[in-house]
């Protein structure tokens, strides 16, 4: 019979860890640490990388800005790159990847950055809203310590930077990792002290604090230590990284499994459902109608045509939003449009006039962005 544990908090005594379960649902608590469960303890929305509404895959170069552009709620932070092509994907692997995770958010060289200058940078980014990390209690005595866990997996090995940035205090905090061998997904563990020191972080809409995975980092972004927090500055961000993702066209990393908790180690991760972590997105972005050319993409049929065309008005309910989002409204047909400027809940105006003589408007394409930048 398998042994059984049934507890909501596990302190094992100084000198002592304690190690659970299998691999991916490890649950090691060090000696000396209090490790509790609580519920919705993933502050990371999307962390399996089942939500892509705005694309599965993008190509971008060193020119093409920062932003999010496939996976929900991932941002691409890049700087200074002046060769380097990349494609981002929602990757697929649902027998090939960690148990459990069917999809992974993958960025891929297609054209080589050669000569790394030092002040070039590119990471992956994941910004989590400033009311959603109060629990943190950074400014105060008790900061929380928090651990951050996710499956990795590259051709590049070497070590990896990840930072911590707390954005209201202007303060960051950096730990690395190591993938050992090439190609092989593997389970990763860093945990941060609490920040006691600083302004701590509004109970507002803005960023609280960001993850930022370093993929490749010129010296200017390596020089300094970042172990302990203190003060943001660029040297600092990326202490400890050797690995260079842009080195060659080919090479890549993949993420999937994200989860930032408080605590000092890290939980099984916590699955949320595909509707669950949907609706969890559409505080940041949402994207409704589709597009289409057929008649069952029709919006309005218009009994009799005329040289001017049909005029058409109609409202349409917005999710609650992190803020008043901007709106993208497109058609297939030659049609103008105009919206209201939404307000972060409620509804939202749309007009569209179809072209002289035609006798179609179609469903619209509406997107709603709200995220954080």
């Amino acid at each position: 019979m398998a042994s059984e544990i049934k507890a909501n908090k596990l302190s094992p005594a100084t000198g002592t860890d304690v190690t659970l379960g299998d691999s991916g649902d490890t649950l090691t608590v060090p000696s000396g640490a209090t490790l509790a469960f609580p519920p919705n303890r993933n502050m990371v929305i999307n962390g399996a990388m089942q939500i892509a509404q705005r694309d599965t895959s993008e190509q971008k170069q060193y020119d093409s800005g920062n932003g999010y552009f496939t996976v929900d709620r991932v941002r691409l932070a890049q700087g200074n790159l002046d060769q380097a092509v990349f494609t981002m994907s929602q990757d697929a692997h649902l027998l090939t990847g960690p148990a459990g995770f069917p999809n992974s958010w993958k960025i891929v060289t297609d054209t080589a950055e050669t000569a790394l200058a030092s002040d070039e940078h590119l990471s992956f980014q994941y910004n989590i809203e400033a009311n959603s990390c109060q629990n943190l209690a950074y400014g105060t005595s008790s900061a929380r310590k928090t651990t951050t866990s996710f499956w990795v997996k590259s051709d590049v090995t070497g070590t990896y930077s990840l930072m911590l940035y707390s954005a209201d205090a202007s303060r960051n905090i950096g730990g690395t990792y190591t993938i050992d061998s090439a190609d092989t997904w593997e389970y990763k563990t860093v945990t941060f002290a609490g920040d006691t020191a600083g302004t701590g972080i509004n109970n507002d809409t803005g960023v609280g604090v960001s993850l930022y995975f370093a993929l490749a980092a010129g010296t200017d972004r390596t020089s300094a230590d970042n172990t302990s927090w203190a003060a943001f500055a660029s040297n600092r961000n990326a202490y400890g990284q050797t690995a260079n993702v842009l080195a060659s066209a080919t090479d890549y990393w993949q993420i999937t499994g994200l989860q930032f908790e408080t605590g000092e180690g890290a939980t099984p991760f916590q699955h949320r459902s595909v509707g669950e972590e949907m609706e969890l997105c559409k505080r940041y972005y949402y994207r409704m109608g589709l597009e289409g050319s057929t008649a069952y993409n029709v919006f309005y049929e218009r009994d009799h045509v005329s040289s001017s065309g049909q005029a058409l008005t109609w409202s349409l309910a917005i999710p609650y939003m992190r803020a008043a989002p901007s709106a993208t409204v497109s058609f297939t047909t030659s049609t103008t449009s105009v919206t209201t400027a939404p307000n972060p809940y409620g509804t939202m105006l749309v007009s569209a006039t179809s072209a002289s003589g035609d006798n179609y408007i179609y469903t619209p394409d509406i997107e709603l962005d709200a995220e954080i930048s």
